[in-house]
């Protein structure tokens, strides 16, 4: 799938993908095929630490610092829609388990992009003073003297992790080893709470931390581990504040890395001359969910000012987040287009119109927190509830933007020949998203002119990019011209297999309107270019189905739920892999509220009940059944 790309076919996300893979399979060379696994439960030696590799290389593809920010947005908006959820389910597993019952349930977002986050630690620890805050000079000695090592061996993730320390022995990572070694041994999802005192008397600002982490299959208790909190304070004004910790050495920095090891564990910062708001885990310094009680006016101060580009996008996803979550738990009848706040539209609009963002931050920052993300926040999910809302913020951001929406469609297009760098698939990522808004805003007011203008794009792009772009605000936006731009769409790339899988897969995730969705996909099941065997066809619309559309998924008369125990049962019987990976879509099935809990018990124990089932699928479907 990314190896071969022309602009004809493949997006930007293509693109990136290519360089992103051919990456990493490069970077096996060393980590993974010069220096290999011991056994299979050093997986990630090998695989965390070649994500990791392949990440920091894209990031470095990468031009100005927001830019460098996408990448690691991206990157954890996985860990959080994938991994964190795997953390919190029957599936829960260490970064190095001790046990498996299948071996092909073993390569997963935990050992991959989990154990990519350890190492990202490691490599924050591994500073041995402010010449290197970042860690990075002190994990190059630390690769340098693993691969002087065991260069031709089979070694461990202890090894790995030793020849960081011993590189830098000096540094937090050689002090701490022993108990840093947890995040391989204990799995699931650390909590980070916080809490912020300000004395204007004396000019000091006190953060206090609490580190918890919920019991998992098989770990009743759990140690504490060592979470690198890499922070900042910014003032009201937007500016960053001087840092000088209590009893630290002399030097003034404007962040601070504080090693939380205890179960409580406190920082002082002195010459505070202003309450400031705290910038909490810049750069996403460690895989954790962090409870801090923010104020509405201090995530708007990050969201404008925080010179960390991670944290001004966190900050927008918590505001989005909260509003979101007031908005659910009020009355069904209540939701009506008034979720989001003038407070959130205007900073919307600030960062829409922003001089120096780059164009792929904003589209990024612009983004709603999806249905997944809001439904890991919640102890109960009724996933009708938040597709509405969701859906309800989505119009009312189009609708309150639509100037805004005009303006960046115009000021972000790319003349000129096509090339996939940074900047330019940025542009297009943001001029992308202007034409979804504009195109849902003139569907719900009955408006033709921005449906026929993404029609006339669709026929006339130069690159799949904005072809697709086109085609993705018509069908999204539930416009009627959307069936002739699918069928013009299928004609054109009738031969070409990975653009086919495009035009199921968006056809599969399309927001769900009086629940057609379902039927189109039963449809799209007898497509003659459909082929259940084929496993990137079947991701295309059966994965797309049923893991990327909540809202047509977990329907109230739990059609989903049947459907997709007749695709697990089905698949399994020929690719025991690709049906493994389907069952988990009802992973977290004992979160759902009533009546989708019990219609999707009914569904698992459907599976369950096949008596021929592979390994492979009776795993999940057994660990997602056991109380």
């Amino acid at each position: 799938k990314y190896v071969l790309a022309s602009q004809a076919t493949a997006t930007d996300a293509d693109f990136d993908g290519i360089e992103s893979v051919v990456g990493h399979e490069y970077f096996h060379n060393w980590t993974g095929t010069r220096i290999t696994c011991r056994d299979w439960f050093q997986l990630s030696l090998k695989e965390g630490l070649t994500v990791f590799r392949d990440q920091e290389f894209s990031q470095d593809m990468c031009a100005s610092a927001s830019a460098r920010a996408v990448k690691r947005i991206e990157d954890v908006r996985v860990l959080r829609t994938a991994q964190f959820p795997e953390d919190a389910g029957p599936m829960a597993h260490p970064v190095r388990p001790d046990s498996y019952i299948e071996i092909n349930n073993f390569y997963t977002v935990t050992i991959y992009e989990k154990g990519s986050e350890v190492v990202r630690m490691m490599q924050t620890l591994a500073s041995e003073g402010a010449d290197d805050a970042s860690g990075r000079l002190g994990f190059a000695k630390g690769m340098k003297l693993y691969f002087e090592r065991f260069d031709g061996q089979a070694v461990t993730c202890d090894d790995f992790a030793q020849s960081i320390a011993d590189a830098n022995p000096k540094s937090a990572l050689a002090r701490l080893l022993p108990q840093f070694k947890r995040w391989y041994s204990q799995a699931g999802t650390p909590r980070l709470g916080g809490q912020g005192e300000y004395n204007a008397a004396a000019q000091t600002y006190t953060l206090t931390f609490t580190q918890s982490c919920a019991p998992t299959t098989g770990q009743s208790t759990k140690e504490p581990f060592v979470i690198p909190v890499r922070l900042g304070l910014v003032g009201n004004s937007g500016a960053a504040l001087p840092l000088q910790v209590q009893g630290g050495l002399a030097g003034i920095t404007d962040s601070h890395v504080m090693v939380v090891t205890n179960p409580t564990q406190s920082i002082t910062f002195t010459g505070v001359t202003q309450e400031p708001v705290p910038s909490i885990l810049r750069g996403f310094s460690a895989p954790v969910v962090l409870d801090f009680d923010y104020t509405d006016t201090q995530l708007l101060t990050l969201l404008a000012f925080d010179n960390d580009p991670f944290n001004r996008w966190e900050a927008g996803q918590r505001l989005a987040l909260r509003l979101a979550m007031n908005s659910i738990a009020a009355p069904a009848d209540s939701t009506g287009s008034g979720v989001l706040n003038d407070a959130y539209i205007e900073a919307m609009r600030n960062v829409l119109r922003h001089p120096t963002l780059d164009a792929a931050f904003k589209e990024l920052v612009l983004t709603l927190p999806s249905e997944t993300y809001i439904a890991e926040q919640m102890p109960v999910v009724d996933p009708q509830r938040i597709h509405a809302v969701r859906e309800a913020m989505r119009l009312q951001l189009a609708a309150a933007l639509h100037a805004d929406w005009q303006w960046a469609f115009d000021a972000h297009q790319t003349p000129g020949a096509y090339t996939p760098d940074a900047g330019s698939s940025g542009r297009r990522a943001l001029v992308g998203m202007a034409l979804f808004n504009l195109c849902l805003a003139a569907t719900q007011s009955g408006d033709s002119v921005w449906p026929g203008k993404a029609l006339q794009r669709f026929k006339e792009a130069s690159n799949m990019t904005d072809r697709f772009n086109a085609l993705q605000a018509l069908v999204g936006s539930g416009h009627a011209l959307a069936t002739q731009a699918l069928a013009a769409f299928h004609a054109l790339f009738k031969g070409e297999a990975l653009v086919i899988d495009k035009w199921f897969s968006l056809q599969a995730a399309t927001p769900d309107r009086l629940g057609q969705v379902l039927p189109a996909v039963r449809q799209l099941l007898k497509h003659p270019d459909f082929n259940l065997r084929n496993p990137n066809r079947a991701r295309s619309l059966i994965f797309s189905y049923c893991n990327n559309n909540p809202g047509g998924f977990h329907r109230q008369d739990a059609a989903g739920y049947v459907f997709w125990a007749e695709r697990v049962i089905e698949i399994d019987g020929t690719n025991p892999q690709v049906a493994a990976r389907l069952a988990r879509a009802l992973d977290r099935w004992k979160k759902l509220a009533e009546p989708y809990r019990s219609a999707a018990r009914e569904a698992l124990s459907r599976v369950a009940a096949k008596p021929d089932l592979s390994s492979d699928t009776r795993e999940v479907i057994d660990r997602a059944l056991a109380d």
